[in-house]
């Protein structure tokens, strides 16, 4: 059940008038404070109409030299025509930061995006492949109906993410079902989208994959099937892209689809091969390869069927142009409350201001709704470094009701955690590169923009 999130000043209220009517015997507990009291709220900043920036600095710095900063970009459809949406830049394979990957949405100086932050995780190719620039996303990406990853397996119970429709974001846990048909009638399952087959980033797409590193998480299988799409943008990837993952050294098959679906190459060997426009790529590797070399000759026509499942709600998603998906390990808040299998994890740890307690200094992103049922992008930062704190207390965070936030999801954060209103971005660069400070290349990006019909206020 949704809980009905009110002002704090009205909790303090209404929580003030109960204890008064409550003898001192009765032992009730005093008023919690909200997570929010040692912050301070500035003024909120139209960016444009119908879109908000309102930042909370600290007060109190709980064992830290410097203020961290929350910000808020709240998105109010009934205040103008805006829109919510995904990108990914120049292309699916490569990572752009937050203000290139928005510049590449439009062409149009007056249609640029009012704002976004940094989408899902992603994982580059190993250093030294001769492929790191390319990058692999985690969990279903989308745009516009086009998927780009599949979900992780997770028992079957798929991956969490958020499903962009119509301007409007939510949270759920999401399945892909992918499958290749040859001419026979003859199917089989497709492992994954736009990535290097056998080597799979950060979770186990199905029961046949194993985990072979921790740092980064890969898992590998010998046996696969993996499709790329015109918007990957680069050759697809060579045999050995990641000389500690076997499989990757399987030489393979590759076939060459078109447009129509028509077979134009069907090869032994892979790699290096632009994928034609509106077609596809598909490479296999062991069992995967042999699938391919026995069933598909040039001039086959072959069907490649994706579907997009709902696994909360036990439904099919329609793959059309208004889907855009991004993708995520954890909700952080779920119809108003923090779930009890959120992880308090922490990536990066230090030595805080007292010299001794540890301090998580992960910058965070999310993307949720809040009670008015307005998208809001939430960022968690230092003021000019990298800092943020555990999800556990990130969540908490969110959860004050001042913000008044029933769902959030959890995006990439540490350094890539970015947010940017027209084209000022304000949030601080974290990665050096040669002696200089910059903002980190990501996979994808959440923006509202120019677009949709606006909607009348009651």
């Amino acid at each position: 059940m949704t809980r009905i999130h009110r002002p704090w000043v009205a909790v303090a209220a209404a929580l003030g008038a109960a204890l008064a009517l409550t003898s001192p015997a009765s032992g009730a507990d005093a008023p919690v404070p909200s997570p929010l009291a040692a912050w301070t709220k500035g003024t909120p900043v139209t960016v444009t109409p119908g879109v908000t920036r309102t930042t909370w600095t600290e007060t109190a710095l709980d064992n830290r030299d410097k203020a961290r900063v929350l910000q808020i970009v709240e998105i109010d459809p009934t205040a103008g025509s805006l829109t919510l949406e995904s990108a990914i830049g120049t292309n699916d394979s490569a990572a752009e930061t937050l203000p290139q990957q928005l510049a590449r949405v439009t062409s149009v100086p007056t249609r640029h995006p009012h704002a976004g932050v940094n989408g899902g995780l992603f994982q580059r190719e190993p250093a030294d492949s001769g492929a790191e620039k390319t990058v692999a996303h985690t969990g279903v990406s989308a745009t516009d109906g086009t998927l780009h990853s599949s979900s992780c397996w997770s028992g079957g119970k798929g991956s969490s993410g958020a499903v962009i429709q119509y301007g409007i974001p939510y949270v759920t846990k999401l399945l892909t079902e992918l499958n290749l048909t040859a001419p026979s009638g003859e199917t089989l399952r497709i492992d994954d989208i736009n990535r290097t087959p056998g080597r799979a980033p950060h979770c186990a797409r199905d029961t046949d994959d194993v985990q072979v590193s921790a740092s980064p998480p890969v898992y590998t299988d010998a046996d696969e099937i993996v499709v790329f799409t015109d918007d990957y943008g680069a050759p697809v990837p060579r045999p050995g892209t990641d000389p500690a993952v076997a499989a990757t050294a399987d030489a393979g098959f590759e076939v060459v689809v078109d447009a129509h679906g028509v077979v134009t190459e069907a090869r032994e060997g892979r790699g290096g091969t632009m994928v034609p426009t509106g077609g596809h790529v598909i490479q296999g590797i062991g069992t995967g390869a042999e699938w391919l070399r026995g069933r598909l000759v040039r001039d086959d026509t072959v069907t490649i069927d994706q579907k997009l499942h709902d696994v909360t709600m036990k439904r099919e998603i329609p793959l059309d142009d208004s889907v855009d998906v991004v993708s995520s390990f954890h909700p952080l808040l779920r119809n108003g409350e923090v779930p009890a299998e959120l992880p308090d994890s922490c990536s990066g740890t230090e030595k805080g201001a007292d010299g001794t307690t540890l301090i998580c200094t992960d910058s965070r992103t999310a993307l949720g709704t809040n009670v008015r049922g307005r998208p809001v992008l939430v960022t968690l930062t230092g003021q000019d470094n990298e800092d943020g704190d555990y999800l556990r207390t990130f969540a908490a965070l969110l959860d004050a009701p001042e913000l008044a936030i029933v769902d959030a999801l959890n995006l990439d954060g540490g350094g890539s955690t970015t947010l940017m209103t027209g084209t000022q971005v304000h949030t601080p660069p974290t990665d050096l590169v040669n002696g200089t400070l910059v903002h980190r290349a990501v996979g994808d990006a959440v923006y509202t923009g120019v677009g949709g019909y606006g909607l009348y206020a009651k």
